[in-house]
């Protein structure tokens, strides 16, 4: 078993690289990380072209991660995602022809654009692992990990993602766009960084990502830390989200070990619980992602509650 502070290594060399592709958001590529570790999956709310596709192939990359893409519109079919039985005359059988569904992870472009029987169609891969056509369930492979964006509420043209959807997603953030100096370094070496990144050798090995994961499933999460959520959790529900689910609170917990892991403990502390929280129920609260009081409202809370 890896020592702490080798998995901590590991996990730096795996931030550092990506953040040399995506500069000057350190803190979203390592709530992304926290996520994958956790398995859980990511949700992007941000305008085209500020690196959401530079973000997925990056971590595909350097976790040694087969991934895919799919960009949705408005006429994206449920088998444009999951994929469709194609009729062989010379054997008489149909055989099933995976779409990109079916892949370690995948990101979904634009996803709140899709019809909404299109974008329940990644509810069963998101909660289970698996896709069903045509009666017949098909596993999906290990890790199964998803990146979706979507356009802001006040866009034209886009189906609000259903409360069911929205608590599949572990986290919720945006990428903006990089500060002054960044993105001038960004254009000047537009060129050259599109060689380095497909050069570059990846940081884990094969294989190496998923013992990172179940490396994350032995930190240790006291029963007091577990308490404290629930106190955060009963807080939460009495004045922002009655309908918190416990869903949530186990994706917290994972979030918070994974967390843990990548500052070099094999423990959680209450400290990975309040940075783990805002941005696991920032999408919780609706289409209006950080655009009301609610998460003023949720840190206020996080500071009041006692901490064990």
């Amino acid at each position: 078993m890896l020592k702490p502070v080798e998995i901590n290594n590991k996990l730096s060399d795996v931030v550092h690289a990506i953040h040399d592709i995506v500069r000057d958001k350190k803190d979203q590529i390592e709530l992304a990380l926290a996520a994958f570790l956790s398995g859980g999956h990511v949700l992007i709310e941000d305008t085209p072209g500020t690196g959401k596709t530079s973000l997925a192939q990056a971590f595909g990359h350097h976790l040694n991660l087969d991934w895919k893409r799919l960009q949705c519109t408005n006429d994206t079919m449920p088998s444009d995602i999951i994929g469709v039985n194609v009729f062989d005359p010379q054997s008489g059988n149909f055989t099933f022809r995976q779409g990109p569904l079916f892949t370690e992870l995948m990101l979904v472009d634009e996803l709140n654009r899709a019809p909404s029987k299109s974008q329940s169609a990644l509810l069963e891969a998101m909660a289970e692992g698996q896709a069903s056509i045509d009666g017949r369930r098909y596993a999906l492979p290990t890790p199964f990990l998803l990146i979706a964006t979507q356009n802001p509420a006040e866009q034209i043209g886009v189906s609000p993602l259903p409360e069911s959807q929205l608590d599949r997603f572990a986290v919720s953030f945006t990428l903006g766009l990089p500060s002054t100096q960044t993105e001038a370094k960004i254009i000047a070496d537009a060129d050259s960084r599109f060689t380095t990144e497909v050069n570059s050798t990846p940081v884990l090995p094969e294989r190496g990502f998923l013992e990172l994961c179940d490396q994350r499933k032995n930190v240790i999460c006291d029963a007091k830390i577990v308490t404290y959520l629930q106190d955060i959790a009963t807080a939460v529900r009495g004045a922002l989200l009655p309908h918190l689910s416990v869903r949530a609170l186990i994706q917290i917990k994972g979030l918070a070990q994974a967390h843990a892991l990548i500052n070099g403990r094999d423990y959680v502390a209450p400290e990975d619980i309040q940075l783990m929280v805002p941005s696991a129920l920032r999408h919780r609260f609706g289409q209006n992602l950080g655009k009301t009081d609610a998460m003023d409202k949720l840190q206020d809370m996080l500071t009041s509650i006692a901490v064990p």
